[in-house]
């Protein structure tokens, strides 16, 4: 298999050479700087001055690569990047997983060290940035492509969207149709149980699919378990237990952590041990639509 070309982007085709000069004008009073100035480079123009990428057979409309023709303005000073830089998608699964981080580790330190306090405290980390943000970021991820780390962020999107509007006077309300606290509980029991379910099922996918990793497995194993303490807890009302989900829920955002790190460094061409099993890298794939085996 061939390697892949020492390119700064995964996929991503490089440059064009008439376009990786930038289009603005350099600066007169220092012949040395070739920065240009990010003034926008027309590809291409219809009759009425639109911008308009050129068409080949190639590339026709709404086909990858086609608006890779586009370009955006760069840092070359701040962040040391070329002049133009293709106008493409950034990964947005890293900020779905440092979302998921945040408002896990939140809840696990409430959990761990002050189990008896309202955790109302995380309510606008929990709606806005583990709930929404993370939700957008799983479907902007399976545009991307990622179809199994953009359904499990979409998922624990709407999760914690759904923790932190219960957190809401208005929302909570809902909880005053059950009779007592025992039916409450009864029904965050059942509630957990099967969204620990539904996790137990992403673990044993993450065993089987292509892009499966020990780092991936670790944090749905840990997410698991939180869960699966939390439904007995709210049936035996065993504070050590609770003690322990806050545990768990821990060690499944440090994972969380390291993986988003792991994504960042390897666009920057540095490799991160993530744990690839054996068995998916020796596996051989066959692709649908009738394209080539992957060797």
């Amino acid at each position: 298999m061939t390697e892949p070309p020492n390119d700064w982007s995964w996929g991503v085709q490089r440059i064009p050479p008439d376009l990786e000069g930038g289009g603005g004008a350099s600066d007169g009073n220092n012949p040395n700087n070739n920065i240009r100035s990010p003034m926008p480079i027309r590809v291409n123009q219809d009759s009425e001055g639109k911008l308009a990428p050129p068409r080949s057979p190639s590339t026709p409309p709404f086909e990858p690569g086609y608006f890779q023709k586009f370009t955006r303005p760069a840092s070359p000073l701040v962040n040391g990047q070329t002049d133009r830089r293709p106008l493409t998608m950034g990964n947005p699964a890293v900020i779905g997983l440092w979302s998921f981080a945040t408002v896990t580790i939140l809840l696990g330190c409430f959990k761990l060290f002050v189990p008896w306090k309202s955790n109302h405290a995380i309510y606008p980390t929990a709606l806005l940035f583990g709930g929404i943000a993370q939700y957008i970021a799983g479907f902007l991820d399976l545009f991307y492509g990622g179809t199994f780390s953009g359904t499990i962020l979409v998922s624990y999107g709407a999760f914690w969207a759904g923790q932190g509007m219960m957190m809401l006077p208005t929302a909570s309300a809902v909880l005053n149709d059950y009779v007592d606290e025992a039916d409450i509980s009864q029904g965050m029991s059942i509630y957990n149980f099967i969204w620990a379910f539904y996790t137990l099922m992403l673990l044993c996918l993450s065993f089987q699919i292509r892009t499966g990793n020990f780092i991936l497995s670790w944090c749905l194993f840990w997410v698991f378990l939180t869960l699966l303490f939390d439904g007995v807890f709210y049936l035996t009302n065993n504070q050590p237990l609770l003690r322990t989900s806050g545990v768990t829920a821990i060690l499944a955002a440090l994972g969380a952590y390291y993986s988003g790190v792991a994504a960042v460094m390897e666009e920057q061409r540095r490799r991160m041990w993530v744990g690839k099993y054996k068995w998916q890298r020796n596996k051989k794939h066959h692709w649908a639509w009738g394209s080539k085996r992957a060797e």
